[in-house]
């Protein structure tokens, strides 16, 4: 065996590549491969096709080529030729993934870690980063409830443990059913109410929802006023006098009004007015109100008659010098009186005359029908009333 043989056979044996593989990986027969490693020269083809194969060979066995081309011209007795522009045969399809050497087990190795890890990142993120589930579907949003309780309804992760907060209080742990749903009553108080609703599952994820409910309480109902009429009898005759009106009141009464006038009250809830009015039937409607609106109301319906001439004298503005006849005769303690102003008098009988210094401060109410003067600013004026 030449020099050059025994260099490709020994090369090819120390990297465990058999003949048959060779010849495989650099596409050259397999024949002509064992022609080299045997310097059987005569089995080769023309030289330009030989050292083409041996090119492509030591390169294939990491040998350098331009070592054994030399070597194989001096085998064969031929001269060398001259160095002129390096020969570049063509490069077989060379397998040498299938060699498992460092350069290429590094790489591998490090790609296949990376892959690793980001599939354990993946993996870390899908499984711990996702929230468990948790729906409130009832209340579905915010709300504004007018009952001092609310139902949450909702669904979760089946084996989680839930949690109801209406701050600052905890209403303790909650087990959802078999499919995850949950229904809890929470109290409310009044004002906003803040609800939160929490699920902690079995890998220790936890998921709130909270909800705010505006609890607007109803009014305390309050007691409705009282009211007692005592004047006049429902039903009853006045005659030749005012209608008396007058009673209490009791409880939360904040105001009195009689046939939609206001009416005043003492300190101890009574009431007393009176009423001139014509002759025939006459209504009273007297209300009480409380301050929240409630009211109260009683009516009274009376018969009013004259059988004399009634006359009520009021003074208003200014004092008034009177004279007062009733049937022909001066009346008791009104004889050329002077009335200051707000004074009243009351005369009846068949016939009544007044007589007043100053008309216009003087205004009368005759059988519940009112005059409101006799005449002008400094005027004397003599009225006659009779029935």
């Amino acid at each position: 065996m030449s020099k050059l043989g025994e260099i490709l056979r020994t090369q090819r044996e120390k990297k465990g590549i058999t003949l048959e593989q060779a010849a495989a990986d650099t596409r050259i027969r397999e024949k002509f491969l064992n022609a080299l490693e045997e310097s059987d020269y005569q089995s080769l083809p023309g030289a330009v096709y030989t050292k083409g194969f041996l090119r492509n060979y030591a390169e294939y066995l990491d040998v350098d080529p331009d070592e054994l081309i030399p070597l194989y011209q001096r085998e064969r007795g031929q001269p060398e030729p001259p160095q002129t522009k390096s020969f570049k045969p063509y490069r077989p399809v060379v397998r040498r993934s299938l060699i498992f050497r460092p350069v290429v087990f590094v790489p591998v190795l490090v790609i296949a870690a990376v892959g690793l890890f980001a599939g354990y990142i993946y993996y870390q993120f899908t499984t711990f980063a996702v929230k468990p589930r948790l729906e409130v579907t009832d209340p579905a949003t915010d709300l504004i409830a007018t009952t001092a309780e609310v139902v949450l309804r909702g669904i979760t992760v089946p084996d989680g443990r839930l949690t109801v907060r209406v701050f600052p209080d905890t209403l303790g742990d909650i087990r959802p059913d078999s499919d995850g749903h949950f229904v809890v009553t929470v109290g409310l108080k009044p004002g906003a109410n803040h609800i939160e609703v929490e699920i902690l599952d079995a890998a220790g994820k936890t998921n709130r929802v909270s909800r705010s409910v505006q609890y607007q309480a109803p009014a305390a109902s309050a007691a409705p006023p009282q009211l007692v009429i005592e004047q006049p009898a429902n039903g009853g005759k006045v005659t030749n006098t005012p209608v008396q009106v007058s009673g209490h009141v009791a409880g939360p009464v904040a105001s009195l009004s009689i046939n939609n006038s206001a009416v005043p009250l003492n300190p101890d809830g009574r009431f007393d007015t009176r009423y001139y009015a014509p002759a025939g039937p006459q209504t009273f409607t007297i209300v009480a109100r409380s301050a929240s609106g409630t009211t109260i109301e009683e009516t009274r319906t009376v018969t009013v008659a004259y059988t004399q001439a009634v006359v009520t004298v009021f003074v208003k503005g200014g004092d008034a010098w009177l004279l007062a006849t009733v049937d022909g005769s001066p009346a008791t303690g009104a004889t050329g009186r002077t009335y200051h102003d707000g004074e009243t008098a009351v005369f009846s009988g068949r016939e009544v005359r007044i007589k007043s210094g100053n008309a216009a401060v003087t205004q009368v109410i005759y059988d519940g029908q009112p005059i409101t003067s006799l005449g002008r600013q400094g005027e004397v004026v003599e009225r006659v009333f009779t029935q």
